[in-house]
């Protein structure tokens, strides 16, 4: 019994770490990212979803797409950015199609669904790098030697620390250009719709079979360290982002609200 209650608390923390985790924040941000697309349609207009938010969509879109074919999916069709959205209802789309039989693909869709969230994530931290000189400490993510409420913290911290250093020295120049840039990703690019969610969904089951066997199979070897450094980096990680994701979405939100006013 003492044997399967270890070995039950681990996978459990694993598929806490490595889906529930992922999926929250991913729909945590999703619904700021949504109140973000419909402020910007409600003050801008319709069409601003391409002019403001553009860039947001086509990321979005080359999330999945990109994701689609690293799990093998059959990509039918990719539009990036549709510029008569007006009349199909859809500023974006990737079509795709797996194998039912084929477990790779059918997980594959728990990562395409949700892709856009770390997609657009990571542009963000590549922006920052490129017009803040950005030090962002990846490092932070690996360095879990323990699992407790600290890890939500260091992946808080992390984030935060580094807005204050890399706005605290960067001219005012930039400053206004990463605003801009920053709002043209946020405001759209994390609204994660129903349809992505439903392929997230569809994946759940494989992926959760996977990360039992997975776990197992650590525990038999008797890499428990490694486990817990590939949990605490996950949970990190997902809060991190997350946390980065909804300071820029807010900041979409009030640029959004400044440019109606003017």
């Amino acid at each position: 019994m003492e044997t399967f209650n270890f070995v039950f608390q681990w996978i459990l923390l694993v598929l806490v770490a490595f889906a529930l985790v992922p999926y929250a924040t991913a729909w945590i941000t999703s619904k700021l990212g949504h109140l973000s697309k419909e402020m910007l349609v409600n003050n801008l207009g319709p069409n601003s979803q391409l002019f403001v938010g553009g860039l947001g969509v086509i990321i979005h879109e080359f999330g999945h797409a990109s994701f689609a074919l690293l799990f093998r999916h059959h990509v039918d069709k990719v539009q990036l950015l549709n510029i008569h959205y007006a009349n199909t209802g859809t500023l974006g789309s990737v079509e795709h199609s797996w194998n039912q039989r084929s477990i790779y693909q059918r997980l594959g869709n728990f990562f395409i669904g949700i892709a856009p969230y770390y997609m657009c994530s990571i542009v963000l931290l590549l922006l920052q790098k490129f017009l803040l000189k950005s030090n962002f400490d990846v490092s932070t993510f690996t360095n879990a030697d323990k699992l407790d409420l600290n890890l939500l913290n260091a992946g808080f911290m992390t984030v935060v620390d580094n807005i204050f250093s890399m706005y605290s020295t960067a001219s005012w120049g930039f400053i206004v250009l990463s605003v801009i840039v920053f709002t043209l990703v946020a405001s759209t690019g994390y609204d994660l719709s129903d349809e992505d969610f439903h392929t997230v969904n569809q994946g759940i089951i494989p992926w959760v079979v996977v990360l039992i066997v997975l776990t197992i199979i650590c525990l038999v070897l008797q890499q428990q360290s490694f486990l817990t450094m590939a949990v605490g980096t996950m949970i990190i990680f997902s809060i991190a982002f997350m946390v980065q994701a909804i300071v820029y979405i807010c900041l979409s939100i009030a640029v959004i609200k400044i440019l109606s006013f003017l």
